[in-house]
């Protein structure tokens, strides 16, 4: 019989295959959990392992494309969709988008800066 992870608030489920051995020293954990009445530190491990087996598109993005991001938005005015600042997947795409045209935006600005000092 397979391991099921649920999400009721999603409706999902999904059947995990596992040996008998994984399942056994599971079921010792969350009886530790349940006894001791403090599973905050498998609690931890779960969602710090579960979290980083993610397919890449939906890790987080990095800080460093949140703050190129909000740059180009700010410039060109366009909003950053909220999936974007979610989803790495969802910023790449937003990135490729604008970032060409936020480069010619910039270099716009420097020659115009360039023009009226001169």
């Amino acid at each position: 019989m397979p391991l099921r992870l649920v999400d009721d608030d999603l409706d999902l489920s999904l059947d995990i295959a596992m040996s008998w051995d994984h399942r056994e020293a599971l079921g010792i954990q969350l009886e530790r959990c349940l006894s001791t009445g403090s599973n905050a530190p498998f609690e931890w491990r779960l969602v710090t392992s579960l979290a980083s087996i993610l397919d890449d598109d939906l890790q987080p993005p990095t800080q460093s494309q949140i703050s190129y991001a909000l740059s180009i938005a700010k410039a060109l005015a366009i909003s950053l969709p909220g999936e974007a600042l979610k989803y790495k997947g969802t910023m790449r795409l937003f990135l490729n988008r604008y970032a060409p045209l936020f480069r010619e935006h910039q270099l716009k600005y420097s020659t115009n800066a360039q023009a009226t000092q001169s």
